[in-house]
């Protein structure tokens, strides 16, 4: 089961402001001549030990009028996701049971900061940081990203599971929410992992071949249904833990030119 608890921190936001440099230009050039070596390591990693730079650029930062705002923000986006997540958190763990068929428990923070900030990433320590401007006109968006990063905290760190991850968020997730074929875009480095798994995804996930043909034209990815048939059982009766040590050992030695004719994924942003 999957349970999220909701936080506004200051320094999380300030931190991830420095990180991505989504400040006036002018304070920014500031920091960066008083506080570099600082300033550098905060965008190498905005959660890095405080012990390694000048608290300074924090104190400064989070004193600004502008940063005032970005906070009030932050705590109203916190107020909305976090309600929203309570409305649809047990229909999003009931999903995340049928597509994992594992018990698991994973409880993580999440920091919520302004939409305007654009970012989302796992933090580590089973903690993530999260805020949109997306979310503000599609709800969906902010269940499926928040789902997103907390199995950041359940998977290994690579592009196959993280493209493991963008099929159970991003596409499956967003799809049963938006009651439609309708789904979010996939990264640009897990593209070429998207395109090995997708026959034995739908098949993981006990598709009929009339419902593989469908999404084939729906995702735009042609292969041949029936070279992969003979997998159907073995793939229908795993976990997703036994399914990805199922794919990564045999995902390279498919000769995948030979079956699709067609990928079309766009970058996400």
């Amino acid at each position: 089961m999957l349970k999220i608890d909701f936080w506004v921190c200051e320094d999380v936001i300030a931190r991830e402001m420095i990180s991505k440099s989504r400040m006036p230009v002018e304070f920014a050039n500031y920091l960066w001549d008083k506080y570099k070596k600082s300033y550098m390591e905060l965008q190498h990693n905005p959660m890095c030990d405080k012990n390694l730079i000048d608290y300074g650029i924090i104190s400064e930062l989070k004193e600004q009028e502008f940063f005032k705002k970005f906070l009030i923000e932050a705590k109203e986006n916190k107020d909305t996701i976090e309600k929203l997540w309570a409305e649809n958190c047990d229909i999003i763990n009931e999903f995340l049971k049928k597509i994992l068929r594992t018990d698991y428990s994973l409880a993580m923070t999440a920091y919520i900061v302004s939409p305007r900030l654009k970012l989302g990433h796992n933090l580590g320590n089973n903690c993530l940081v999260w805020g949109h401007s997306n979310g503000n006109s599609d709800k969906n968006y902010n269940l499926v990203y928040l789902v997103h990063e907390a199995l950041h905290s359940y998977f290994p760190s690579d592009n196959f599971c993280h493209a493991i991850i963008e099929n159970i968020a991003d596409i499956e997730l967003a799809r049963f929410l938006n009651h439609s074929d309708t789904s979010y875009t996939c990264h640009d480095f897990t593209l070429n992992e998207h395109l090995k798994i997708y026959p034995f995804w739908n098949l993981y996930l006990k598709r009929s071949e009339d419902e593989i043909e469908r999404l084939q034209k729906i995702d735009k990815i042609q292969y041949d249904i029936k070279a992969f048939e003979k997998y159907r059982e073995s793939l229908a009766g795993m976990n997703i833990d036994e399914f990805i040590n199922f794919a990564k050992k045999i995902k390279d030695n498919i000769a995948f030119d030979t079956y699709y004719t067609l990928y079309d994924c766009e970058q996400a942003e």
